[in-house]
């Protein structure tokens, strides 16, 4: 009598017999075997089948179920399997094409990472407020502007004023409706050339060989015949071209090296003087010179001292200074002979350095040169002129240099393309017009430069801003092809193992469109609107579960020939059976990983929270696939393929494409020969074999098993140690591999240089009428580029007693005297703090005449050339109360003087917006919209962040103290006139900063959750315990072990890091879970167990951990790093999954008999043959 499972409830659910006088599916098998409990090979197919007689009994059809104990959905894929896995494709495709016709329509689906931070901690509210009120201001200036003719009253009077050219030389510009000047070509910064040096010698960048390198690589360029056409021009009036103009010099110590002609005898002379006492002065007192950091008073010391004051008229006082004894020593007469002094060298430094034009010969004495330059890199008020060529261990004890620089500056608008500043897309076009003239005449020379065999002396690397992205484009296309052969693998692996290109394919084809499929839920059914840029990643996580899925749903389907009559009487009760163990093996697997992905929820970042719900939802798309589309290419590779002597089509890739496919006869198939008692086709392969064999016996022979496991314990001990030695990073994490050309720049520009006055640093703003963003609403899963509403503080009105206020602080901070700012503020190439205040200009606008500064008026941070508009007189300043709102109108439509105008001409309200060069939002400090000053700011320019680099976490840390402090000193010196102060940057320093240790303390608690799910799950699959302790230890074992070999391997704790542990659980997972189910559901003791959980498994799990790691082989040569640190990650975390499920798990279950404290339905351990193994 044949017995069929009687109790099928739930579709994986394990049989029961209703009938109590039924034997069970393990005694049959025991039986018609002749295998008994605690002896002998349960997975080894029957020789002799005891053949059981054609009658059936009938159970209560179910939901699931019919009245033979088959599953319906199974018995329609037997049916009409070719219809279902046409309609599952059908289905796919369909979702596939609509998701591409919606979430493709709009360009680039992938959120952009602008918003990825948590929204709710106080440096992103503290961004958020002041980047979209200065967003809102200058749209609301704009629909203002636009809108003029319509104003009525007070402002009216004023704009109407604006217009009379009696009462303003800009009166032209509101008889448009552009709201700017037309800009002349090339008069504004459209590109530039950076070169690198890098000396290959100890003679360092700058030797008579190697000069010649650097000269060859940057008059390429000015040397042309075409570079006026091309170059930054610096016009002699800045709205009349016709009065000519020179073309921008490039910032290069070429330059100083090719002077125009070079006084040798004067720099000796200068040198000297620095070198030795001041004539004429009293000698200072040895308690005197031990408070100077020199411990001398020589000229160098007076010239540091009075440099600033003889050269900018700045901190004149110091000589007077109480901080300073040199009052209570010198006298009057003395004090001026040290100014005299200073005066002197300040006119033979000019003598020296005014003739550094870069036109002359390359000099013979470079030695000399560099010394010369080490002298004036050490004189804080000549610094500016040389710091930047140098690296930062270059010293007057060192006069040389590993590293230098370059800069060369091309200009924009391109002749030829418009030069409306309102078109948008003048700035593609000057580009595109720019990259063909590079391209066409000087990229192969720049290419044949930066080749490292071009010079043994000197190796250069060049970046310009029209190439970067063919560059970016080269490296994603070569990551690109080490992707696709890693998942090239993947596919032919699976076809290696499956021994079927229909298999392999359609196994394939189910892998990749399960993307589509869990993209389209997601952003249909679930209204995820937020794409992570992680998201893609999902691709090779998918690949490597899939092929793993695949397989054990194969290895299921293949081991069911050898279970006798009960499970092959007809291919519905087969692919039954192999339906509910592949199928429960798979939901375990799929629904731990799916929860371990799902830990990312409780992360504040949205893109972390995306990328977790998107790679659950991938995973149970992968699953369902393999259950419905890849059950179905069994059912007909069973029906069509399997017998190589029966069907000539065998090495088909799909069933439509052979002219002789035809159904194997039903005596013929696997299903068949076995019902009949038949030896069943198929050799066992060598990883079969192994496992069933040698390894088998290898983890139940005590002695080997205590030795590995003892091995396990110390590499666990050993790792254990290394993981709690991970430490944050502590610099600049790197985007490419260490050898890219690329990198290596971006390396030596971090680390090779100090902080030069040339360079670039991150702003700090501080704010006033500014309120905090308005977060409702704010849903990033939902809709991901909507984060909050600007608000405005409606009490700020921008007082006399405020303006005076924030006047005085600038000045102070400028001028510095303590030097509480060396050590976060970058100085300008004044020798003075650099920092920006709008009102440091509307002061001078207000003090200076029509035909330039009066005598003894004006700042000095506007040149005595600057011209200024009649209609500011009748203002001081501070401006008084009453007259502030027209004077902050008249003043925003004023042309500039400012060194930093976006371009020649540009007015107030243009000047005093910046764009970040990171995050290309605004940051207005004038916040003028047209009506009324909503808000204003002055800026410090950080001497440690930059707008482009992610630095440590500690590092920005200790910045964002000090400037937090001085958020509230300024609180405690003008909170009352002003109100609370803002303080953030526009280039998410301090945001990226909290990401870091957000990354940092989320990735350990992530993967400590990850491992709790996991054995919430697996208890619950296998009823025991101990089972699912020793599982959750093997998890934290890989855990451990990961963390401490990338340790050892010299990573530190950065964002990649930080994201690569949070999501390690859910690789992890797999093969424990797999090796636990087959443990507890395999009949016999606990050696019975583990030879049935390796027969029955390990095929699997040593098929996926091959595809896995042969996968991952490929991406460890991808250049970008984030690619190649995964690549690495998922190669450790599936070798030590490997070995700790195989060696560890199933050695402590060898050792341990867990199952007589199983609990529920694990202590009916023989029943249904969902437990047949």
């Amino acid at each position: 009598m044949s017995i069929v499972p009687t109790d099928t409830a739930a579709p994986f659910a394990d049989a029961s017999p209703l009938n109590p006088n039924m034997m069970t599916n393990n005694e049959i098998e025991l039986k018609q075997t002749g295998a008994v409990p605690g002896g002998g090979d349960l997975a080894e197919p029957s020789k002799n089948y005891v053949h059981a007689a054609s009658e059936v009994v009938s159970v209560a059809p179910t939901f699931f179920a019919d009245d033979k104990g088959n599953l319906k959905f199974v018995n329609l894929v037997v049916k009409l399997p070719e219809v279902v896995l046409f309609g599952v494709l059908l289905f796919c495709f369909i979702v596939t094409y609509l998701l591409g016709a919606v979430v493709f329509s709009e360009g680039n689906p992938i959120t952009e990472d602008l918003y990825t931070y948590d929204i709710k901690d106080v440096r992103s509210v503290a961004f958020d407020s002041f980047t979209l009120a200065s967003e809102q201001v200058g749209k609301d200036w704009a629909e203002f502007f636009a809108s003029r003719d319509g104003l009525t009253g007070d402002i009216e009077s004023i704009y109407d004023s604006l217009k009379n050219p009696a009462t303003n030389n800009q009166s032209a510009f509101f008889a448009t409706s552009s709201s700017s000047d037309p800009i002349l070509p090339l008069s504004e910064r459209g590109d530039f050339t950076y070169w690198i040096y890098e000396a290959q010698t100890d003679g360092g960048c700058f030797t008579a060989e190697t000069l010649l390198v650097i000269d060859e690589a940057e008059t390429m360029f000015t040397q042309n015949a075409q570079w006026q056409n091309w170059c930054l021009r610096e016009y002699n009036d800045i709205y009349d071209a016709a009065q000519g103009y020179e073309c921008a010099q490039s910032l290069s110590a070429l330059n100083v090296f090719k002077a125009s002609s070079w006084d040798q005898n004067l720099v000796d002379d200068i040198e000297a003087r620095l070198d030795n006492p001041v004539a004429g002065v009293p000698v200072l007192p040895s308690e005197v010179l031990a408070m100077l950091p020199s411990g001398a008073f020589n000229g160098r010391e007076v010239y540091q001292l009075l440099g600033f004051c003889t050269k900018f008229g700045v901190a004149c006082d110091i000589m007077e200074n109480p901080a300073y004894p040199f009052s209570t020593i010198f006298s009057a007469d003395d004090i001026n002979t040290l100014k005299a002094f200073s005066v002197q060298l300040d006119a033979d430094f000019l003598a020296v350095t005014s003739l550094w034009d870069g036109s002359g010969a390359i000099n013979s004495d470079p030695d000399a040169v560099s010394l010369f330059a080490a002298y004036m890199k050490d004189l804080p008020s000549q610094a500016f002129l040389v710091d930047f060529f140098f690296d930062a261990t270059f010293t007057k004890e060192n006069p040389v240099t590993k590293f230098s620089r370059s800069i060369t500056f091309w200009g924009a608008p391109v002749i030829g393309v418009a030069i409306d500043p309102d078109a948008e897309e003048e700035d593609t076009k000057s580009g595109d017009k720019r990259k063909e003239f590079v391209m066409d005449t000087f990229f192969k020379d720049m290419e044949k430069i930066a080749d490292p065999g071009h010079s043994n002396k000197i190796n250069a690397y060049y970046f310009m801003r029209v190439l970067i992205l063919d560059v970016f484009l080269k490296i994603l296309a070569n990551d690109g092809m080490f992707a696709m052969i890693s998942i090239a693998i993947v596919y032919f692996y699976m076809r290696f193992m499956l021994s079927s290109w229909f298999l392999a394919n359609v196994g394939f084809l189910e892998i990749v469109l399960s993307i589509p499929t869990a993209w389209f839920f997601a952003e249909w059914l679930f209204q995820v609107d937020y794409f992570s840029s992680l998201n893609p990643l999902c691709l090779f996580i998918v690949a490597a579960i899939g092929a793993d899925d695949i397989f054990v749903f194969m290895d299921a389907y293949k081991q069911s020939a050898f279970k006798g009559p009960a499970v092959t009487r007809d291919l519905k009760t087969r692919m039954s059976y192999v339906y509910r163990r592949a199928g429960t093996a798979m939901l375990i697997t799929s629904a731990t990983t799916c929860s371990a992905f799902l830990c990312t929820v409780a992360s504040p970042i949205a893109s972390t929270r995306s990328f977790g719900i998107f790679a659950a939802l991938v995973i149970l798309m992968d699953y369902i696939l393999v259950m419905t589309m890849f059950c179905t290419a069994v059912v007909i590779y069973h029906n069509t393929f399997e017998s190589p002597k029966v069907n000539c089509c065998v090495q088909c890739a799909c069933v439509c494409c052979c002219p002789c496919v035809a159904r194997i006869p039903e005596a013929e198939t696997s299903t068949g020969k076995a019902n009949a008692g038949q030896n069943v086709d198929g050799k066992q392969d060598r990883i079969t074999e192994f496992y069933k064999g040698p390894f088998t016996s290898f983890v139940l022979n005590p002695a080997t098993r205590f030795t590995s496991l003892f091995v396990l314990f110390c590499w666990f001990c050993v790792a254990f140690y290394f993981m709690l030695q991970l430490e944050p990073t502590k610099k600049t994490e790197q985007f490419l591999s260490d050898d890219h050309p690329l990198q290596k720049a971006i390396t030596i520009l971090n680390e090779g240089f100090p902080v030069a006055t040339d360079d670039r640093g991150a702003k700090m703003f501080f704010t006033w009428g500014v309120g905090e963003v308005n977060r409702d609403g704010v849903n990033q899963m939902l809709r991901d580029d909507y984060i909050g509403k600007a608000t405005f503080d409606e009490d700020f009105f921008l007082s006399q007693a405020c303006q005076q206020k924030i006047y005085d602080y600038t000045e102070e901070v400028r001028i510095d005297v303590d030097g509480k700012y060396d050590d976060y503020v970058k100085r300008n190439a004044a020798g003075m703090v650099a920092v920006v205040s709008w009102l440091d200009e509307f002061k001078d606008w207000i003090e200076g005449g029509v035909d330039g500064h009066k005598a003894g008026e004006g700042s000095s941070l506007f040149g005595s050339a600057c011209v200024r508009n009649p209609m500011r007189e009748g203002y001081t300043f501070p401006v008084a109360d009453a007259d502030a709102a027209e004077a902050f109108i008249r003043f925003a439509y004023e042309p500039s003087c400012s060194e930093d105008t976006p371009y020649p001409g540009a007015l107030m309200i243009e000047t005093y917006v910046e764009d970040s060069r990171a995050t290309g939002l605004p940051g207005n400090s004038f916040g003028f919209n047209g009506e009324k000053l909503k808000s204003t700011s002055i800026s410090l320019e950080s001497s440690v962040l930059d707008p482009w680099s992610e630095i440590a976490e500690t590092k920005a840390m200790e910045q964002y103290k000090f400037f937090i402090a001085e958020a509230a000193h300024i609180d405690s010196l003008m909170e009352a006139e002003c109100g609370k102060v803002l303080m953030t940057d526009i280039d998410q320093k301090y945001v990226m900063m909290n990401n870091q240790k957000i990354f940092r303390t989320s990735a350990v608690s992530g993967a400590m959750i990850g491992c709790g799910i996991a054995f919430v799950v697996i208890l619950i699959s296998t009823y025991n315990m101990f089972v699912a302790a020793f599982a959750t230890l093997s998890i934290l074992c890989v855990l451990v072990s990961v963390v401490g070999a990338v340790t050892i391997a010299g990573w530190t704790l950065g964002t990649v890091t930080s994201i690569l542990i949070s999501i390690l659980a859910g690789f992890s997972v797999d093969y424990v879970v797999h090796l636990a189910h087959a443990f507890v559901t395999t009949p016999g003791n606990k050696e019975d167990r583990v030879r049935g959980a390796f027969a029955d498994m390990g095929v699997s799990v040593m098929s996926g951990m091959l595809t896995s790691i042969l996968a991952s082989l490929p991406l460890f040569l991808c250049k970008i790093k984030f690619f190649a640190s995964f690549g690495i990650f998922l190669c450790a975390t599936i070798a030590f999954s490997w070995t700790y499920a195989n060696l560890m798990f199933m050695g402590l279950l060898a050792t341990f008999d867990v199952m007589k404290f199983s609990f529920g339905k694990g202590s009916k351990v023989d029943e249904g043959y969902g437990n047949v193994h």
